[in-house]
């Protein structure tokens, strides 16, 4: 390894500093809740409905499960199925046009985060003024978006929860997001029957994408109390389940389990940001085109022993909430990798030496950096790429 541990900056915390902890979505699991969808659409009064989706769901059992449903409704619906990964502003924008000219009053979205993310930006875009790309930025939502019900079918992003809507320009590939509690979806429909279709390179992804989410809010600086008990529960769920999940797609104990991890991870990190494997990750995912998931899952052993120094006892305690027979986190999460065949290195991406100063230079765009317990200089996000290579 290659990142120096002589010299800690170790950002301090304030144990009392003033928090605020908000969630106004419904969260609502277990096997079979999707057939409540017919009554949370008729409490909100909605009569005519976009259903967005990706293009991975234009057909299939889970497509025909969430049509069913809307069918059983008695609403009239649209199914939106445009949603690209990492879905660009201009996909937002038509989606938003089309729901204006057609005249929707509610959203269900459902897939993973590109689906939802979309949905929750659009929905937001009818009810507003301007355009999607007047909303990037925070807080920049002033009114309540149309009523969106989320159901993921992956367990990772979770989106269902987020204040946040990540967007692509095709101009130039960057990500920019909309961060409002606005945009959050009023209802989350957590059924595990819709991932058991997941294949397991993707469950392995998505989960470590949870992961990062649960360790990055839990060594956050900007962590409380609340936060921290999410992300730690997180921690445990994803370390008693993700090995079977992948293994036994079938396993509906195991579905749940990571669904309740992603979803709570999440939670947690909608009040702290995060950290360097995702301050790094995102512009990967720009710059080359890196799954979320993947990224993620490669930069955080290297965060997780840069960040060792500056914290050894929440490395400790989340550690052992991972992996008890670990020894420190970075060496709780190598062996999570390889249970699950997360082996993949940046070099696999093509990502070179050359590409780490423009990685850098996204990455300093995004707070999820001054979140970190530990400094990190324009040198060590390098070392950090390096390890990862």
């Amino acid at each position: 390894m290659t990142l120096s541990q002589t010299s800690v900056a170790r950002r301090e915390r304030d144990p009392l500093r003033a928090t605020r902890f908000e969630l106004p979505a419904v969260v609502i699991s277990g096997v079979g809740v999707l057939d409540q969808l017919p009554d949370l659409l008729a409490a909100r009064g909605v009569t005519r409905v976009m259903a967005v989706t990706d293009r991975g769901l234009r057909e299939g059992p889970v497509r025909d499960a969430v049509v069913a449903q809307l069918d059983r409704a008695g609403v009239d619906y649209t199914v939106f199925s445009e949603v690209e990964s990492d879905p660009t502003i201009e996909v937002v924008e038509q989606l938003a046009d089309r729901m204006r000219a057609e005249g929707h009053d509610g959203v269900v979205a459902f897939g993973g985060g590109s689906a939802m993310d979309a949905a929750k930006a659009a929905a937001a875009a009818v009810t507003g003024t301007g355009s999607v790309r007047d909303l990037l930025g925070v807080d920049k939502v002033q009114v309540d978006p149309l009523p969106l019900i989320a159901i993921p079918t992956t367990s990772g992003t979770g989106s269902e929860v987020a204040r946040f809507s990540v967007l692509t320009d095709s101009a130039d590939g960057a990500k920019s997001s909309i961060s409002s509690m606005r945009i959050m979806p009023q209802v989350a429909l957590l059924d595990a029957r819709l991932v058991t279709g997941l294949p397991a390179h993707l469950t392995a992804s998505t989960g470590f994408d949870a992961l990062g989410h649960a360790v990055e809010s839990f060594g956050s600086v900007w962590s409380n109390p609340i936060s921290e008990a999410l992300a730690l529960r997180a921690m445990t769920l994803i370390g008693r389940h993700l090995r079977a999940a992948v293994a036994t797609p079938g396993d509906l104990v195991a579905r749940a389990g990571m669904q309740a991890a992603s979803t709570s991870a999440l939670m947690a990190s909608n009040s702290t940001r995060l950290g360097l494997a995702h301050g790094l990750a995102v512009p990967l995912g720009a710059t080359h085109h890196v799954p979320h998931g993947v990224a993620v899952s490669m930069m955080l052993r290297p965060m997780a022993a840069f960040n060792q120094a500056a914290d050894p006892q929440r490395d400790a305690e989340m550690a052992a909430a991972l992996d008890p027979s670990a020894e420190d986190l970075a060496g709780a999460i190598g062996s999570l990798q390889r249970d699950t065949n997360m082996g993949a290195r940046l070099r696999d991406f093509d990502v070179l030496p050359t590409d780490y100063d423009r990685v850098i230079e996204l990455a300093q765009r995004s707070d999820n950096l001054l979140a970190n317990p530990r400094e990190a200089t324009v040198e060590d996000l390098k070392d950090l790429l390096e390890d990862a290579r």
